[in-house]
């Protein structure tokens, strides 16, 4: 009997409804690190279990492509997000991770500005969704004062400086998902040099499964392959060559860390009037 129970609990919880929500909150790459964590503690996944994916959302336009990218996202009025899929049960629990991301009634990155940057939330249904209720609800022990929850009506203005988060319904305002060189990178707030185990090992198993993220198309995500190997490659300037830009095999350590200690130095070496005039465009491209 105990045997036939524990099967019957198996099985509901394997058919348990998943949802896909996204969450936006300044920079992206210190966005997906915490939920990152919050999949491996609480849902206990691992390698390419993994879904928190950067990208972007809360615009009312495209591009030709028919999605967004780094280089184009800002015009077309979307904003810098993570997109998790997770059981329905876990929403609050998310939800409170999401909330743990303002200090005050600001986000915990206050150097982004603009737009891009602005406070998203992005659920089926946006503010008519059962599980609304549930992520208002979280923010109580985990915000200092209330936050208001405003449906979004697309290119939404900045929330810096007001305990505001724009909610989007993903039917009219959906995911795109960032380019491979956004995914798993090293964060410029403290503590964001992050371990081998997140922006090497983690990153292959993810980019290699080609379930959660692949090449989008985007300027130097064009062609590559669904592995993290080429599409590094291509973004350190071509297969062949010295540096950065000459690889064999697989993506090192050396290498990755390299690539976002640069891009990390360039962001931060900027004057801020100037990062936010350039929203970081070549900071964060590494270029």
């Amino acid at each position: 009997a105990a045997a036939v129970l524990a099967w019957l609990v198996g099985a509901v919880a394997v058919e348990e409804e998943l949802v896909n929500i996204y969450f936006g909150a300044g920079c992206f790459w210190h966005v997906q690190h915490e939920f990152i964590k919050t999949e491996q503690n609480f849902l206990k996944r691992e390698g390419e279990e993994l879904t928190a994916i950067t990208g972007y959302a809360g615009g009312s336009k495209l591009n030709s492509k028919g999605t967004a990218c780094y280089h184009d996202y800002t015009g077309l009025g979307h904003t810098e997000v993570v997109e998790v899929v997770i059981p329905r049960s876990a929403v609050s629990d998310f939800a409170a991770v999401f909330w743990k991301l303002f200090v005050g009634k600001d986000r915990v990155d206050t150097m982004d500005r603009g737009p891009a940057y602005r406070a998203a939330l992005g659920l089926p249904g946006g503010i008519s969704s059962p599980l609304f209720a549930l992520i208002k609800a979280a923010q109580e022990g985990n915000v200092a004062q209330p936050f208001t929850m405003t449906a979004g009506a697309g290119d939404d203005p900045d929330t810096l400086g007001q305990a505001l988060v724009w909610v989007y319904d993903t039917t009219a305002f959906p995911f795109h998902q960032a380019e491979l060189y956004h995914q798993f990178h090293d964060d410029f707030l403290p503590g964001g040099d992050y371990p081998n185990s997140y922006n090497v090992d983690i990153r292959q198993q993810v980019l290699a499964a080609c379930l959660r993220a692949k090449a989008t198309g985007c300027m130097s995500d064009e062609g590559a392959p669904c592995t993290p190997d080429n599409d590094l490659r291509s973004l350190q300037g071509g297969s062949g060559g010295s540096g950065m830009g000459a690889m064999d095999g697989g993506v090192t350590t050396t290498t990755v860390k390299a690539s976002n200690a640069a891009s990390l130095a360039t962001r931060t070496s900027f004057p801020l009037a100037s990062c936010i005039l350039s929203w970081c465009l070549i900071a964060k491209w590494g270029f």
